[in-house]
């Protein structure tokens, strides 16, 4: 027989024992804090991983919700591709990951990325952006769009009714 036995643990100045909430208005399955999250398969391993403060999951839903969520994706490249947003949620049957809130996508080349809401879809192993999208370059360069694909496996991205400002010589182009 063996026994499982989890100790959360609650980050303060005191070091206290996480106290349980009420578990009839967290309305999860599970609860988890301080999460770090990975799903592989039989068939390949993940494209991406996750670090949470806290983690939902909901069995019927067959979804997870995530609180101050960093993603990095585990695409074998130079500049891995790591996305920090205030909430996440991810659909265990379609596979998608859907990140809203204060949404940052650093390794897109040279550029940061702001968002409202990026969505990754496995299936075409693409980052999308449906809403306002914002490039920002090194050199200060800005492209702003309406929406926005970021193809992982090609290093590519496309930007619908893209809007640039340019910066002249040296911080610039």
């Amino acid at each position: 027989m063996a026994l499982l036995v989890f100790a959360f643990w609650q980050e303060d100045t005191e070091k206290e024992f996480f106290r349980s909430p009420d578990f009839k208005k967290l309305k999860a399955d599970l609860v988890l804090y301080d999460v770090k999250y990975r799903r592989d398969s039989a068939a390949r391993a993940s494209e991406w991983e996750v670090k949470a403060a806290s983690a939902r999951f909901y069995e019927k839903r067959k979804e997870c919700e995530f609180e101050k969520v960093k993603i990095l994706f585990l695409m074998k490249k130079k500049n891995p591709v790591t996305i920090t947003a205030a909430r996440g949620t991810y659909d265990f049957s379609s596979g998608k990951l859907k990140v809203t809130g204060d949404v940052v996508v650093r390794g897109f080349r040279d550029y940061v990325l702001y968002a409202d809401m990026l969505v990754y879809d496995p299936a075409s192993v693409t980052i999308q952006a449906p809403g306002r999208a914002e490039l920002v370059g090194a050199g200060g360069n800005r492209l702003d769009g309406k929406s926005m694909v970021y193809y992982l496996k090609k290093d590519t991205f496309t930007l619908a009714s893209p809007e640039a400002v340019i910066q002249e010589g040296e911080a610039g182009l």
